[in-house]
């Protein structure tokens, strides 16, 4: 090691790194590194302030996690002493930039700003204080490093942070990378040994068992099937579980890291949970329970999450003793993913599925680093006999080939254990396949200066327990399913045989081109939904076009035009598409509350429904067309940031639905960041498989509503002591109480409130209706019931003369069916709180229902259109009946008619009469009423599991 970089103490590659550094710095004032997880970066950092002790430095992290670790390895180097060689370096974290007004940040004294894991600086919030800063400082140095560049990988956020062609701070300014392959070719990093297991074998079994059972038993397949499927059943009882992986790889001395999962289920995959079925293993294994030491780390742990973590550093126990010859276990969520590194572990257990190669790679980095005992170890092992060596091996199952040297035994050994529960094995193969392809390159590099490469053997030792038995269950799997292709074959048949695609829609076949009621293939459904859904440009739909294929829904493509000829004349005649959703026109570009041409509709079911990149989609790009909603991106992001803020602060997101704040961690009556009402609004309408969905579970999101069964059941006792005392639930609103049946102001259960809330919110017939009824509760409103059933009574009036409950919000009446402004029956006003109140499932939703009730007319509308276009109706021809009708009443019309063989559609594709006549008309017509029309052929047919 090169005297000058003693007292820190760089390795090789930090050197080599750092003469960049300082090099760059005499030309410019940005110098970035990109360095694998594990390399040493902050060593790096740490030079630079021991180099510049006259020079005020700040150094600015994601964690106070980090500035932990960071003083931990200042304060373990006996040549250093913080208040000595380091006497103007200040730690912050990137959050504590937030708190700062313009004037603080310009008013901090500055000389070098060190940005660790710099990625973290795409974020609008952290982004907008650190370039306020660069701003204010323009003499102000600047160093970054990180492993991963990249914020939010994968997602539409993707943003990196080192761009050439875009203006980062950090574009064009890298003046070292160093990846987890140069790392191992160098010897800096050492392999893995990689150990997972496929799972849930016996789960996939019994599925595949059950669609074989649902074939014909005489066939060749069925007893085929059933054979492979016995040979695996008899394997699967044998195969080892991920128990037995654990078990037989961990050392009963070692240390190692368990990463559990952020989000968690109680009594399931939760902390606790995880740690005492691991120390149930760990006791399996012939340990006893004197020898075995857990420690847990979380982010809200605290002050005994640090005492935690310095226990496990140390080799000690949470009393201070020590731990040495002992099994150390820590247990951690969301606390070693960014630069922090617990010493001289012997593995991880990864117990955290992740999509996310950067979190993959962060765990992995945990146990590859280069700071350690690894010399002092190795020296140890050189003392062994060839044979002991080997025999430690076997007892360890670390497969090693004839022939090796001793010191490739001893890497064997040193090599650390990543025990995979996760199934995240892609990465590592991938890692190990990366790692082939450099060190070729290098190989064949021509003539000069060769790099020496350092590893012996670019092979990893990955062994994936039941991997045969998984493979023979996919393979299976496969044959099973239907797969696109599949389809596409049977309706190359029916175009060969027929000379066209008009499948019917009720189409089912076994060969392709006849129809066979007994056959497995829909064929007819399965077109209708290619019609909708592939698009015409992309390969499939150019297959499916090579065999007379039409896109288009039928008389649809002539309506497109026309509207799309309208939406030019406004472009034309505005140079944009911002067409208001409310804009009705009848020349295209001037508004008129009489016209026909509902624009503003029309180019928001574009954005919503046609591919960008489709043939339409391009015409209406042409023409200015935003596809994205507007401004959404970048104030959901924004909102984002602010929650990752909250997370980071109180390590969930249980943001109280009032909270408003200005820094996203502190609650402030006058701030403008409406944070709880926004992560309450995600929880409802963001998939959680959704690209939006998989950010938010990252930061720890509940997707599930509350529900807060704990919560629940608290006051639900509350509620029964009540009962208990007062003999009924009438609890006045305001009640609030300490003991569940005294007032008390100063109390903090709001009993009054609950009730009243659970009257409003439980449905009666839910589990929890069925437990607040044991007790008394009254579900409807006071005295409301009667009122109730008089104020349905006029909707059936209105429903009969008007053939639809679409009422107005401001009709009032006095008769039901005219409105009156001197009338006293708000009718509009109770069919909108109806809405909003009574539950579609519930008893008077069902009564609702029956007399046509539209829900949501966005919903309404979109499964109308799914069932036309199930059942070829046009819905062009019949708009004027279809705006207007609920999906039960069209779903009982059609299965009634049927049921009766009558057609629905006459020659002129126009709807059957039924479908627009009242109920009264239909009783003396057909002699069955809307209500019991709906009843039979939809709530009955629905409970029956129909559509």
């Amino acid at each position: 090691m090169n005297n000058q970089y003693q007292q820190i103490g760089l390795y090789d590659h930090n050197i080599t790194s750092y003469e960049k550094i300082t090099e760059a710095f005499q030309e410019q004032d940005i110098a970035a590194i990109v360095h694998a997880t594990g390399t040493g970066k902050s060593y790096n950092a740490l030079q630079l302030a021991y180099d510049n002790k006259n020079k005020k430095i700040t150094y600015v992290v994601p964690s106070k996690g980090i500035i932990e670790h960071i003083k931990r390895i200042i304060n373990n180097n006996p040549n250093l002493n913080f208040e000595r060689d380091f006497p103007n370096l200040e730690f912050r974290t990137y959050q504590s930039f937030i708190n700062l007004n313009q004037d603080e940040i310009k008013n901090l004294d500055i000389d070098i700003l060190i940005l660790d894991e710099f990625h973290h600086i795409g974020a609008p919030i952290w982004g907008q204080r650190i370039n306020q800063l660069i701003e204010t400082h323009p003499e102000t140095k600047i160093f970054g490093m990180t492993a991963y560049t990249v914020r939010d990988r994968g997602t539409s956020y993707e943003r990196d942070m080192t761009n050439p062609d875009t203006n980062e701070l950090f574009s064009n300014k890298v003046v070292s990378r160093y990846d987890l392959c140069d790392a191992m070719i160098d010897g800096v990093l050492p392999k893995p040994i990689y150990k997972s297991a496929y799972v849930n074998l016996i789960g996939t079994e019994m599925l595949l068992e059950e669609k074989v059972r649902a074939l014909d038993a005489t066939t060749k397949e069925y007893q085929e099937y059933m054979t492979i499927l016995t040979n695996i059943k008899k394997r699967i009882h044998e195969a080892p579980s991920m128990s037995d992986v654990i078990k037989r790889n961990i050392k009963p001395n070692g240390k190692y890291i368990y990463f559990c999962p952020p989000s968690s289920e109680e009594g399931v995959n939760d902390i606790n949970t995880i740690k005492e079925e691991a120390r149930k293993w760990f006791l399996e294994m012939g340990l006893q329970e004197e020898n075995i030491v857990l420690y847990s780390t979380t982010s809200d742990m605290g002050i005994n999450g640090k005492h935690n973590r310095e226990a496990f550093y140390n080799d000690i126990d949470a009393n201070g003793k020590s731990t040495d010859g002992k099994l150390r276990v820590m247990f951690a969520i969301n606390q070693y993913n960014e630069g922090i590194h617990a010493p001289n572990v012997d593995g991880v257990i990864m117990g955290r599925g992740t999509t996310s190669d950067i979190v993959y790679f962060e765990q992995l980095g945990r146990a590859l680093s280069v700071r350690g005992q690894t010399k002092e170890k190795f020296d140890e092992y050189e003392k062994y006999s060839y044979e002991e060596l080997l025999e430690l091996s076997k007892k360890r199952d670390i497969p090693i080939k004839e022939n090796t040297s001793k010191e490739e035994r001893i890497e064997k050994l040193l090599a650390p254990i990543i025990i995979d529960l996760t199934n995240n094995f892609e990465f590592i193969k991938e890692l190990e396949n990366n790692l082939k392809d450099r060190i070729k390159s290098i190989q064949v590099k021509g003539p000069g200066e060769k790099r020496i490469i350092k590893i012996r053997d670019a092979s990893f030792d990955i062994e994936i327990a039941n991997e045969e038995l998984f493979n023979m269950l996919k393979s299976l799997s496969e044959r099973l399913t239907m797969t696109w292709e599949d389809y596409y074959n049977l309706a190359k048949l029916y175009y060969e045989h027929h000379g066209n695609l008009e499948v019917p829609v009720s189409f089912i076949t076994a060969n392709g081109y006849e129809p066979d009621e007994n056959g497995d293939v829909k064929l007819g459904k399965w077109i209708v939904r290619q019609r909708y859904n592939t698009p015409r440009e992309s390969e499939h739909g150019r297959l499916l076009s090579q065999i007379g294929m039409r896109f288009e829904i039928r008389n649809n493509e002539e309506e497109w035009e026309k509207m799309y000829e309208y939406a030019k004349i406004y472009y034309e005649h505005h140079s944009n598409l911002e067409v208001p959703t409310r804009f009705i026109t009848t020349n295209g570009y001037e508004p008129d509350e009489n016209g026909d041409i509902k624009l503003g509709r029309w180019i928001s079911v574009q954005r919503y429904r046609t591919p960008k990149e489709s043939e339409r989609g391009i015409l209406l790009s042409q023409i200015g067309m935003r596809f994205e909603t507007r401004n959404n991106e970048e104030e959901w992001e924004k909102m984002y940031e602010y929650a990752k803020i909250y997370y980071e602060h109180h390590s969930n997101l249980e943001v109280p639905t009032r909270f408003i704040t200005t820094n996203g961690y502190e609650p402030d009556e006058n701030g403008d960041i409406k944070l709880g009402r926004w992560i309450s609004v995600q929880r409802y309408r963001t998939p959680k498989e959704s690209e939006r969905g998989i950010l938010l579970s990252q930061i720890g999101m509940r997707f599930e509503t509350r529900n807060n069964e704990e919560e629940w059941e608290k006051m639900y006792e509350y509620a029964k002591i009540y009962y208990e005392h007062h003999s009924n639930l009438e609890v006045p609103t305001r009640f609030i109480t300490t003991n569940g049946y005294e007032a008390d102001e100063n109390g903090d259960i709001k009993l009054g409130q609950w009730i009243s809330l659970q009257r409003y919110n439980t449905p009666k017939e839910s589990e929890y209706g069925r437990l607040l009824s044991q007790i008394g509760m009254r579900f409807e409103t006071r005295n409301n019931e009667e009122e109730w059933k008089k104020k349905y009574k006029y909707a059936k009036i209105y429903y009969e003369h008007h053939g639809n409950l679409e009422v107005p919000q401001h009709f009032i009446t006095t008769n039901g069916y005219e409105a009156d402004e001197n009338g006293n029956i708000r009718l509009g006003r109770w069919i909108h709180k109806q809405k909003e109140k009574t539950s579609k499932e519930s008893e008077r939703g069902i009564l609702l229902s029956q007399i046509g009730m539209i829900w949501n007319i966005k919903d309404n509308q979109e499964q109308i259109e799914a069932i036309c276009n199930e059942d070829n109706i046009d819905l062009n021809i019949n708009k004027k009946v279809l705006k207007h009708i609920s999906i039960q009443e069209l779903i009982s019309k059609i299965s009634f008619l049927e049921e009766n063989k009558i057609p629905i559609t006459d020659e002129r594709r126009k709807l059957h009469e039924i479908f627009s006549m009242s109920s009264i008309v239909m009783k003396a017509t057909y002699n069955i009423t809307l209500e019991e029309l709906i009843t039979k052929y939809y709530i009955s047919n629905k409970e029956r599991g129909g559509r």
